[in-house]
């Protein structure tokens, strides 16, 4: 890394230097103000020094350096506990209400399997509903051959031991007119690998804090300013291709289902003084 030293005689300048290594970002603050410096992102690139200077000679204050602002990153890998199914339930008939009529009887018999299989309702959500005409294009002209009806479920499915053998009841009981287009998983109950990963990323960046301390000459001091952002990934996320269910009235064996494991991800800015 190239250090430029910028000196300014005639005009009192205000600076930071900006020290950007791979993994972080860190900047330490070069002036008599209090104020806690911003942290600047980035990858590589060079430092620059530009110390304050209020007239053309003479040492630097010994509170020169006000604090200092640095990344850290920790990530907790835990098992997910929650699944996340989307299915949904077509029905078509020569008329409207006949359409819709079958469609309420089939999503019924549906939500049904559901709450016997100890699904709550407030787990069970419509996600999207909707009717309309199905077309002939032959003979070059239009002709109306009957109406869909189509009515989506997102359903939460907390007992993840369970989940197989009731979404196959739920494909059952629907039927023909079932198709299944997703299943994902969720971690609900993160707090555990969210307190270990916060842990980790605070001393991550504590430790970059003080190693950049000590190349300066100074200590650290109290935290001035912690800034936190969490997300979550999943590894090897479940899901399932669109598949319409066995025959109506016939028996589907549980869908096997594996878990899989989801990131937890902390990253925080934190600021220290210097003492």
């Amino acid at each position: 890394m190239r250090i430029n030293l910028t000196l300014t005689r005639r005009t009192a300048v205000l600076g930071v230097a900006t020290l950007v290594a791979v993994g972080g970002a860190v900047a330490i603050g070069l002036s008599g103000n209090s104020a806690a410096p911003t942290a600047n992102a980035g990858t590589t690139g060079t430092a620059i020094l530009a110390p304050a200077l209020a007239a053309d000679t003479g040492p630097l204050a010994s509170d020169a350096f006000p604090g200092i602002t640095v990344r850290g990153a920790g990530k907790v890998t835990g098992t997910p506990d929650t699944l996340i199914l989307t299915l949904s339930v077509n029905k078509t008939a020569g008329d409207v209400t006949s359409a819709m009529n079958g469609l309420v009887t089939t999503m019924t018999a549906v939500q049904n399997s559901l709450k016997a299989n100890h699904v709550a309702d407030a787990d069970q959500k419509t996600s999207g509903l909707g009717v309309g005409p199905e077309y002939d294009y032959s003979g070059n002209k239009r002709t109306v051959t009957g109406y869909q009806a189509t009515e989506n479920l997102t359903v939460t499915l907390h007992d993840t031991k369970a989940a197989g053998a009731t979404i196959s009841a739920a494909a059952a009981a629907g039927g023909d007119a079932t198709q299944i287009s997703g299943l994902s998983t969720d971690l609900e109950n993160n707090s555990g690998p969210l307190n270990q990963a916060r842990d980790a990323a605070f001393n991550d960046a504590k430790a970059k804090a003080t190693q950049y301390a000590k190349s300066a000459g100074r200590t650290l001091g109290p935290v001035v300013r912690v800034e936190e952002t969490v997300s979550t990934q999943p590894n090897g996320a479940v899901s399932a291709d669109s598949a319409k269910s066995a025959a109506s009235g016939g028996s589907i064996a549980p869908v096997p289902i594996q878990m899989g494991s989801t990131d937890v991800t902390v990253q925080v800015t934190v600021v220290f003084s210097f003492s």
